[in-house]
């Protein structure tokens, strides 16, 4: 039996909405890589061992807790909630480790000796929203080829 218009709209109406959320769970791995590529590797991260970049997490809806002072991290779960997330559903990427707003937005302080101790803001969280719609393009254009590249 042919197709009637009112199927053919809903499979394209799913279709496009695969495709949409296939976008954003692309442009979400995006921002989390842009947010945790080190300085040395031509990102904003400040990078001394490691755990800054592996206390990013990923939260569907609410911004993920922080962590505990001296908290050593394994890892990233942004892949993992990523895969999971829903179309209409939010996702929040958050830092565990204590010290990550100071590490992004600078720090004054003094020392136990009375000396000043300033570090200065590296930027990289307003850096990374900065890109968001490059990042959105790029996942886009990603989708749209891996579609094409199937349709071929």
């Amino acid at each position: 039996m042919a197709q009637t218009f009112a199927d053919w709209v809903d499979d394209w109406t799913r279709e496009s909405e695969a495709r949409l959320l296939a976008v954003f769970r692309r442009a979400v791995e995006l921002l989390a890589d842009e947010l945790t590529t080190t300085r040395a590797n031509g990102g904003r991260l400040p990078h001394l061992t490691g755990n800054l970049m592996r206390s990013l997490l990923a939260a569907v809806g609410a911004m993920p807790s922080q962590g505990a002072p001296d908290q050593k991290y394994a890892g990233s779960d942004v892949g993992v909630v990523v895969a999971s997330v829903l179309m209409g559903q939010s996702i929040s990427l958050g830092f565990q480790a204590v010290y990550a707003r100071r590490r992004n937005y600078g720090f004054v302080g003094t020392r136990k000796d009375g000396s000043t101790w300033s570090e200065p803001g590296a930027g990289f969280v307003e850096y990374a929203a900065s890109v968001w719609p490059t990042i959105v393009a790029l996942a886009a254009e990603e989708i749209r080829n891996k579609v094409m590249a199937r349709s071929a």
